[in-house]
């Protein structure tokens, strides 16, 4: 039977909030802020610029910013029971995110969830370190897909299926943005569970998707009726 993976989006998808938001938001000034959101929205630098750009302006270390972002910020309800019932049937769970590491991984720490793969952004400088960061990126995917020069999770997707079951694997994938979610949606995943401007592309450009709300109960219910059917309960 058929392998059953979960990548998921991070930012207000597995985490109910925009957590990569938070740690700028009134620790930056909103003048500078406002001018770099500007030139993004206007197509004049990509996601990966902007984001760098926002987080040079903050007056912490990552190490600083970390213990925020595991002190306010929260899973989405049943993401947990997603996770083990995925682990339990022999899948993979994975995080695709534009996002940076730094902030990702504490608050998949504090949920327990550490066990998820994560593919994202990261900062490489000392964690007490005042910007201007030092970043990387995950070099196969810079000229690859929709990735903003950050992730491509379509490739994401794709690594996941080859190194969990293979071709014959089912791919879901859980998102709410546009650009490399969408890309992921209509290129790369079997099954997509999406809120927000995700379900709203899908549902204009003809693509299967289970909406999903405050919790993850319709992405649940998929996946142990998948892998019950596998007899892995």
């Amino acid at each position: 039977m058929a392998t059953i993976n979960v990548v998921f989006d991070f930012d207000s998808t597995l985490a109910t909030t925009f957590v990569g938001g938070e740690m700028f938001r009134n620790h930056a000034p909103k003048d500078k802020v406002a001018e770099a959101n500007a030139r993004h929205k206007a197509s004049e630098t990509s996601l990966r610029v902007y984001q760098e750009e926002v987080f040079d302006l903050i007056t912490e270390s990552t190490s600083q910013m970390s213990e925020r972002a595991a002190a306010s910020s929260s899973i989405r309800s049943l993401a947990r029971e997603v996770c083990e019932q995925v682990w339990n049937s022999g899948g993979a769970v994975a995080v695709a995110s534009a996002g940076l590491d730094f902030y990702i991984q504490p608050v998949l720490a504090k949920a327990g969830l550490d066990k998820i793969q994560v593919h994202s952004g990261k900062v490489t400088s000392d964690p007490t370190e005042l910007p201007p960061f030092r970043y990387d990126y995950p070099s196969s995917f810079r000229e690859t897909c929709q990735s903003d020069g950050v992730v491509c999770k379509c490739e994401v997707i794709n690594g996941v299926r080859r190194d969990n079951g293979g071709p014959d694997s089912e791919m879901i994938f859980v998102g709410d943005g546009e650009t490399s979610d969408a890309c992921a949606a209509a290129n790369a995943a079997d099954t997509v569970f999406a809120t927000g401007r995700l379900l709203d592309y899908c549902n204009k450009n003809g693509i299967p998707a289970t909406e999903f709300g405050e919790d993850f109960e319709p992405v649940l219910s998929y996946v142990l009726s998948k892998t019950s059917a596998n007899g892995a309960q």
